[in-house]
């Protein structure tokens, strides 16, 4: 069973907040400063309130189902968002929006026996979405995790290292305008292997990108991690379930707040301990969002910026080819080709770069069907260059 944060652990009443007939509630923003709140939000809250003072700020911690969870500084409300629409340049545009964990949003009371409501929800500075997938079928729908993140800590356990879900995950970090974070748990657990190993193979799916191996059991490694979570930012926290999650949450928390749960050696998957993404305020002044574990990685369209920035090593040979449309599997003077044969360039990297860029071509023209066209003639041109290279890799003498 999952624990949660409740109004007794945070000392707070639900909607009790003080009045003023005449204004509306008072809102006490230093009491939200717990919550992440930065001057860039408290400064487009108070130009709304000016507009209308019945409009009570907040920061969703925990949706469930159709009741989402506010901590509103002073009070906290259990919601719903069935009219929320996204508030641009302060004016109360008529765009839907889903509110999600992270979402700084503001409510309005409701009057005798109507719900409280989540009417605006502010422009979002970044959003981790992934692709639904289902034993490797595209479900269609995109899950949005987090809101307003600073930081994604990508937590894998170091006796379970998996480079091309990491490569995944970096992408999809990237693409939601957040920082990410390596972080291999468990470093306690590794039997005849240093830690330092673990992170140097680490570091060729995750170029350019801090890595740290932890042990949250002992508590090394921790410590560095505490300056991606001062006050004002936000930190979300992703993986597979059983790579350590809630335990490392738990060490950062101070106190058991999330139950904890273990990889099965036998298929090496782990249980969900857990069960929804909820918002956590840390001792030290940052938030901490913990989400239930991630099986598959589905990457959304529009994400290639992103791709670019996981393998920065392949996007400087990009353009570098004699021919502009070259097929890099073979061609004469191809510079892809030249980099893997010479050492500069893996060519598992290169194989994880194509899979994902298609995977996104595929995503923004599976509607289209003329541009789909041009999408499998190019999966045709791609398939050709991937056979030709593992024929000169069988080839005798070759690496």
């Amino acid at each position: 069973m999952n624990a949660s944060p409740s109004n007794d652990d945070l000392g707070l009443p639900i909607n009790d907040l003080t009045s003023n007939s005449d204004t509306g509630p008072v809102i006490d923003y230093s009491s939200l400063a717990q919550y992440g709140l930065t001057d860039e939000v408290e400064s487009r809250f108070k130009t709304i309130h000016e507009k209308d003072a019945e409009l009570v700020p907040g920061r969703v911690a925990r949706v469930d189902g159709i009741s989402t969870f506010v901590h509103a500084g002073t009070a906290d409300y259990r919601a719903v968002s069935t009219f929320a629409r996204i508030v641009h340049d302060e004016e109360f545009e008529i765009e839907p929006a889903q509110p999600s964990v992270g979402d700084w949003v503001l409510i309005r009371s409701g009057k005798d026996q109507d719900p409280d409501e989540i009417e605006l929800v502010l422009p979002r500075t970044s959003l981790l979405v992934r692709k639904r997938v289902m034993r490797g079928k595209d479900e269609g729908a995109e899950q949005v995790l987090a809101a307003n993140i600073s930081t994604a800590f990508i937590v894998q356990a170091a006796t379970y290292f998996n480079s091309n879900r990491l490569e995944r995950e970096i992408a999809l970090v990237w693409g939601s305008g957040a920082v990410p974070v390596v972080i291999l748990s468990k470093s306690d657990l590794l039997e005849d292997v240093d830690p330092a190993d673990v992170i140097e193979r680490a570091k060729l799916s995750a170029p350019e990108v801090e890595i740290f191996a932890v042990s949250a059991i002992t508590g090394d490694g921790v410590e560095p991690l505490r300056r991606f979570t001062t006050a004002g930012t936000t930190a979300v926290m992703i993986g597979a379930s059983g790579v350590g999650k809630s335990t490392l949450v738990n060490h950062l928390m101070g106190r058991k707040v999330m139950d904890t749960g273990e990889i099965r050696e036998s298929d090496t998957r782990g249980r969900h301990t857990t069960v929804t993404r909820q918002l956590l305020p840390l001792p030290g002044g940052g938030v901490l969002i913990d989400t239930p574990g991630i099986r598959t990685i589905g990457l959304v369209g529009g994400s290639e910026e992103a791709l670019a920035k996981t393998f920065p090593e392949i996007e400087q040979f990009l353009g570098q080819c004699k021919f502009r449309d070259c097929g890099h599997g073979g061609e004469p003077r191809c510079a892809i080709t030249e980099a893997i044969k010479d050492g500069r360039l893996l060519a598992s990297r290169f194989e994880s770069y194509l899979r994902m860029g298609e995977e996104l071509v595929y995503e923004e023209t599976k509607h289209h069907p003329t541009v789909k066209t041009d999408h499998q003639r190019r999966m045709r041109v791609i398939a050709k260059a991937n056979r030709q290279r593992s024929k000169l890799s069988k080839r005798p003498g070759s690496s």
